[in-house]
């Protein structure tokens, strides 16, 4: 019986171990504070991308967390791009962030962006391109990028809070709210998907602009000790700055939503949206 016991204590304290271990990595991660990670910038500008027709920048650079999405999230655009006459550039070099080049194109994607990204004077380039009518499309840690830049929080609406942990990536059910928006107008109204579900610091539907165009249903997947949103849960929103367009979508986390054609309907409609794009 003494070793019975012995041996269900140490399981027991192996797994409490195991969930010490995944807690504190996570938290980590949320503090943005990944051991021996320093934010890089770039200064020296990339080759010249020349004349572009219908273009879309690929904006993928990260100075947190990096996820495995994000070259099929590349290679998904590329696709989407060749279908509809779109040239896709893709860089995550910060100082391609400048007026020459960026007046070259008619949206940028940042694509599971995190961290402090862009320099200042890049930062500002940026912000004359958007208020000029240029467009922006954020996807999923998009919203965990430049918190410390007022003006992209006003973009973007709000910013990632925390994420669905224990399981990570649940299935959960998808609600379209508006299925006049091109980002929507092929959706079902209800659509089931796996992902890591965001959490935001606000409700985007409380922000002033903000049009939401899908929720996540919680009560169709295990919202943990995060706690979710408390019932009301936007996961993909439109803006507008000046006469910029903002399109975000929090879906992302997982190589699979780039082979999804619902998810894809989605980030396509969304950039063309943007960028005003056919």
């Amino acid at each position: 019986m003494g070793k019975k016991i012995l041996r269900i204590i140490g399981s027991l304290l192996m797994i409490l171990m195991l969930i010490a271990v995944g807690v504190t990595g996570y938290v980590l991660y949320v503090l943005k504070k990944l051991p021996g990670q320093e934010p890089t910038f770039e200064t020296i500008r990339p080759a010249d991308p020349g004349p572009v027709a219908n273009g879309v920048l690929v904006f993928s650079k990260t100075n947190g967390y990096r996820h495995e999405s994000i070259e099929a999230g590349i290679a998904a655009i590329r696709a989407i791009g060749k279908r509809r006459g779109w040239q896709i550039i893709t860089t995550e070099n910060g100082a391609f962030f400048n007026d020459n080049y960026l007046r070259r194109f008619r949206v940028v994607v940042f694509l599971s962006t995190t961290g402090d990204v862009l320099l200042r004077d890049q930062e500002r380039a940026f912000e004359r391109f958007v208020e000029a009518g240029g467009g922006y499309v954020g996807v999923h840690s998009a919203s965990d990028t430049e918190y410390d830049w007022p003006w992209y929080g006003k973009l973007i609406g709000t910013y990632f809070r925390d994420h669905t942990l224990f399981p990570q990536t649940p299935a959960a059910e998808l609600i379209t709210e508006n299925s006049d928006h091109p980002a929507t107008a092929t959706l079902p109204a209800r659509w089931r998907k796996v992902d890591e579900w965001y959490n935001f610091r606000q409700n985007p539907r409380t922000v002033p602009g903000i049009s939401v165009l899908l929720s996540v249903d919680e009560k169709t997947y295990p919202v943990g000790i995060m706690k979710g949103m408390g019932g009301d849960h936007p996961i993909s929103w439109t803006n507008r700055i000046g006469k910029g367009r903002m399109f975000y979508t929090a879906i992302g986390h997982t190589a699979e939503t780039f082979q999804t054609p619902l998810a894809l309907q989605h980030i396509g409609g969304g950039i063309a949206w943007a960028g005003r794009l056919k």
